[in-house]
């Protein structure tokens, strides 16, 4: 009798805990109504398990060489996911040369860095990893070190099926990056007929769609961006070349 109350207490424990994982699943990423659905390249298509190991090394600083920062540090997710600095600043306290933007709505972006080079959010991963004035690091010594760590070993098996390597790496913070979603502005909730716009937001909106500001050749969309490469003329003397 004992016997079977404890098996009962078990079969329900685990049957509980796979809902929970189902419900954590869909409830990760939420897309706002005015808001394309996000597209996962294949071999890396969103899963729980994946966004849980993308997350768990977004914060670990184990991705730097000397153990000291992680993704978090210039990615802070109480400042919309930047460091709120004119320049990062990597291991050692290194300057960087240009500051850490924003994560929101990465997912969507259609090529990453300042020249805009780099055409996958797996292949960004590489960049931090390997800047002198970031992590300073290589990923084939990432991996050896994960590999040490047996509940990476183990995160990395149930995700992709394969131990900690370059490959989970790169997918799995690709992965948990892609779930930044910022959607819920005013603006956002306007859109979506669940707020209205006082009159002074209803003009201002108006003189943003007007052709006489054309605030809109560029800041279009849902994310107010067209992803273009311009110059606007702040800067007579500017040191970072850029896409130059």
């Amino acid at each position: 009798m004992r016997l079977s109350l404890i098996l009962a207490i078990l079969f329900i424990f685990f049957s509980c805990s796979k809902e929970d994982s189902t419900d954590n699943e869909i409830e990760i990423i939420k897309i706002p109504e005015s808001f394309p659905e996000i597209e996962f390249p294949e071999g890396n298509e969103f899963t729980y398990d994946r966004w849980i190991l993308g997350k768990k090394l977004f914060f670990d600083p184990v991705l730097s060489a000397d153990s000291t920062i992680s993704c978090a540090t210039c990615h802070m997710p109480e400042i919309a996911f930047t460091d709120g600095r004119t320049t990062a600043i990597g291991i050692e306290d290194r300057v960087g040369n240009r500051n850490s933007p924003s994560l929101a709505n990465i997912a969507y972006h259609p090529y990453f860095t300042r020249e805009g080079g780099v055409p996958t959010l797996e292949q960004q991963i590489l960049v931090p990893i390997q800047e002198h004035d970031e992590f300073d690091f290589n990923i084939v010594l990432i991996a050896d070190r994960l590999k040490k760590d047996q509940n990476y070993v183990h995160l990395s098996q149930i995700a992709y099926q394969r131990e900690p390597d370059p490959f989970v790496i790169t997918r799995s913070l690709a992965n948990f990056e892609r779930s930044l979603i910022s959607g819920n502005s005013k603006f956002d909730k306007y859109l979506s007929d669940k707020e209205e716009f006082t009159d002074s937001e209803k003009r201002g909106l108006e003189l943003f769609n007007s052709e006489e500001l054309n605030c809109t050749k560029c800041h279009s969309g849902f994310d107010f961006t067209d992803y273009s490469f311009n110059n606007n003329g702040l800067y007579l003397n500017y040191e970072d070349v850029g896409r130059y």
